[in-house]
């Protein structure tokens, strides 16, 4: 099994949660291939535990979170940035010695509420 790189994860996060938010895009399931590296009881777990910490998070308010300006072509530069910026201002999460950013925690979040 090839291993995602980070930036790699974080672009397939970004294309699931968006197809799990937002029922009228394209599912994730319907690309062929597209997701087959993806370990979805991980994603699952990760998300879970993010949510524990951040109890009462709603799909719609961690929708408009991560996307405040709508998905467009900057979405996932701006994803970028805020998760870069959140290791810059410690805001992290940690998961079975995983260090990730709030943004990026947000995102398997969202993935979870979404199944």
């Amino acid at each position: 099994m090839t291993m995602l790189a980070r930036r790699d994860l974080l672009a397939t996060l970004l294309a699931l949660s968006a197809s799990a938010a937002l029922p009228t895009l394209t599912r994730a399931n319907e690309l062929p291939g597209a997701f087959s590296d993806l370990d979805r009881a991980a994603v699952e777990r990760i998300g879970k535990a993010w949510l524990e910490q951040n109890p009462g998070t709603s799909a719609k308010a961690l929708a408009m979170r991560l996307f405040p300006g709508g998905r467009n072509a900057g979405t996932l530069a701006d994803l970028r940035c805020r998760a870069a910026n959140d290791f810059r201002h410690g805001a992290v999460f940690i998961h079975r010695g995983w260090r990730l950013s709030q943004t990026e925690g947000a995102l398997f979040g969202l993935l979870a509420l979404g199944g």
